[in-house]
């Protein structure tokens, strides 16, 4: 006989985490600490002492005394086991009736696990098609499979480097080796040459730096990011597993490295352009310069399956878009994963149909696609639900607010 439970101990629910096969970062209570503007609640289902399910459940209020619930890549339990999934489901519609809640929406962290041409997928403890029927059958609404970026909560399609192969974990140079030409091209001793290296900071004085860089990717994408205070939440809530990365270049030597490329008459025109305007930059912006940064949490040790989270990157590309800077901020973070122990260090999302500017770039890093089940809700009101969903679109843009 299963019980369902909320207000569950922190330590307990994260005990009980790290037992599971896989689990997003986004289900970690420190997630509810960065969304700070929605309520929050810890759930699980118990067989007898012994915890079997859990979901992390954030609540957004609505207007006339109603809410809705949101599980971001929950929930966490065995979808195959019916008896189970309708407990956990049975005691979740009770207590989002106590709470007035309109529907409970999540989207499980369950990727498809054959997808063509994709070799030593790890066991991720729930199958794709199964997941999807069993849910259906208890009455949740599938939202379909959407392949655009914003279709959804969270984007249907990841990117991930795997950083092992069939004999095991990889190191920094076998992982090199995966990339495309292109990519390896640009990392390495062709920034070394150049000037170019990178940093790892875990200070929050360096948001100001981050969220300077990060602006130039909102002009090239007409999108709008997050602001300072938004990171320095998931700095202060990852702690230390919170990395920001930059690429710096030291201008003087750059310079020197165009001007004996010069001198032997490699490119010289081309060369001299790039010195002309290496050195318009030093003159006013100093010889030590921020070009790209990426924003990247690192799972907890005890993880069985340890997946970082590439979140947020920007480039200045108003000056040597030439030497792509962010390939660069992609290996130095990748190889901090390897030697963290990591299986996986998550691009994050995509268009399905893979074919957009973003996709294309993270294609170069040989990742894996996770292509999750899609988005759930869980109808507990069916009149408002119906006027949150078919009447109301401005609002569910409004709660929509809750993506990464």
């Amino acid at each position: 006989m299963y019980q369902f439970k909320t207000g569950i101990d922190e330590n307990e629910y994260r005990a009980f985490l790290a037992e599971n096969a896989y689990h997003s970062f986004m289900q970690l209570p420190e997630w509810a600490q960065v969304k700070d503007n929605w309520g929050k609640e810890l759930c699980g289902i118990f067989d007898g002492e012994k915890m079997v399910g859990a979901a992390l459940l954030l609540i957004r209020k609505l207007p006339l005394g109603k809410c809705i619930i949101y599980s971001p890549h929950g929930f966490v339990i065995d979808y195959s086991d019916m008896e189970k999934l309708k407990s956990f489901t049975d005691g979740l519609k009770k207590y989002a009736k106590s709470i007035s809640a309109i529907s409970v929406k999540f989207d499980p962290f369950v990727p498809k696990e054959n997808i063509e041409g994709q070799e030593n997928m790890p066991d991720f403890g729930n199958k794709f098609d199964d997941t999807i029927k069993n849910l259906t059958s208890l009455g949740y609404i599938h939202h379909g499979f959407g392949k655009e970026l914003g279709d959804y909560f969270q984007p249907r399609f990841n990117m991930a480097i795997p950083l092992f192969d069939e004999n095991g974990a990889v190191d920094k140079k076998a992982l090199l080796k995966t990339f495309s030409k292109g990519a390896r091209s640009y990392i390495g001793n062709y920034h070394k040459n150049r000037g170019v290296y990178f940093e790892c900071s875990a200070s929050t004085e360096d948001l100001p730096e981050f969220v300077r860089l990060l602006s130039f990717t909102e002009q090239r994408q007409n999108i709008r990011l997050r602001n300072e205070e938004y990171f320095k939440k998931i700095m202060d809530a990852y702690g230390d597993r919170a990395k920001l990365y930059f690429a710096k270049i030291h201008l003087p030597t750059y310079i020197d490295y165009l001007q004996k490329s010069i001198d032997k008459g490699e490119n010289a025109e081309k060369n001299q352009a790039l010195k002309n305007e290496a050195q318009s930059v030093l003159a006013t912006r100093g010889e030590t310069i921020a070009l790209s940064t990426g924003l990247i949490i690192l799972p907890r040790k005890e993880e069985r399956i340890k997946i970082a989270e590439y979140l947020y990157a920007g480039a200045d590309t108003s000056v040597f878009p030439n030497l792509s800077t962010p390939n660069g901020v992609v290996y130095a973070s990748a190889c901090d994963a390897v030697d963290y122990g990591c299986d996986y260090y998550n691009l994050g999302g995509i268009d399905g149909d893979l074919k957009s500017p973003l996709a294309v770039f993270k294609k170069k890093f040989s990742p894996h696609i996770f292509e999750f089940v899609g988005e759930f809700d869980l109808v507990i009101d069916k009149l408002f639900y119906f006027g949150f969903e078919k009447l109301l679109p401005k609002a569910k843009k409004l709660i929509k607010a809750i993506h990464k």
